[in-house]
């Protein structure tokens, strides 16, 4: 073989490793983000809780656990917190009522229209204690019916245990309209009543002396 076959096999050789190299980096670079995915959440520095809200208590009017609230408290509602299922091949919820996790104390300013609806809430998860302040936004869009109402709500969270920074809590809710008649656990047929919640909740930074 020449110098210049000798060339020519060497420049192959070159090519066909560098084709190999690029098509392992995709699979490199997924491994890769499954391990990050498993960090996320085994490191411990963030905890996340998804759950379900049922209510079970309601009481118009200003209340004497709603004096903490920062604004004017209209209504006052308690919600049982549950665990729920997700199918892993999709997502998609499959039993919305596992196994109580918590509970808390909502306190809810008047509803006006056009405005965000405040809120004050105390309660635990998984043990946890926290107090939330924030405020609902009805949404746009909204079921095709007309005996509930769809919004979303958002809460700062402090007043935790001295290993979190703090979090917050938002939550894709459907509440039904309370009528003169209902009890505080009416449902709507077919749609999960009240919410489902997700609450983040950070750890303070580990320190060395």
């Amino acid at each position: 073989m020449n110098q210049h076959s000798r060339r020519i096999s060497q420049l192959k050789a070159k090519a066909v490793l560098l084709v190999m190299t690029l098509l392992a980096m995709p699979a490199v670079y997924a491994d890769k983000l499954q391990s990050l995915y498993k960090d996320e959440v085994a490191a411990g520095i963030e905890e996340i809780f998804v759950f379900r809200t049922s209510r079970t208590q309601h009481t118009s009017g200003q209340t004497s656990e709603c004096a903490a609230a920062p604004f004017s408290s209209a209504n006052e509602d308690f919600y049982e917190l549950w665990s729920i299922q997700v199918q892993a091949a999709d997502g998609r919820v499959v039993n919305t009522h596992l196994r109580k996790v918590g509970g808390f104390t909502a306190c809810l300013g008047q509803l006006t229209r056009g405005q965000p609806l405040q809120m004050y809430a105390t309660g635990t998860v998984a043990q946890i204690p926290w107090v939330g302040v924030g405020e609902c936004l009805v949404l746009m869009s909204q079921p095709p019916i007309r005996t509930g109402i769809a919004f979303t709500c958002h809460l700062n969270l402090s007043g935790l245990p001295d290993r979190y920074s703090g979090g917050i809590l938002t939550s894709s809710t459907l509440a039904p309209f309370l009528g003169k008649d209902q009890p505080p656990t009416a449902h709507i047929p077919g749609y999960l009543s009240t919410s489902v919640v997700t609450v983040r909740l950070w750890k303070k930074p580990v320190t060395t002396e």
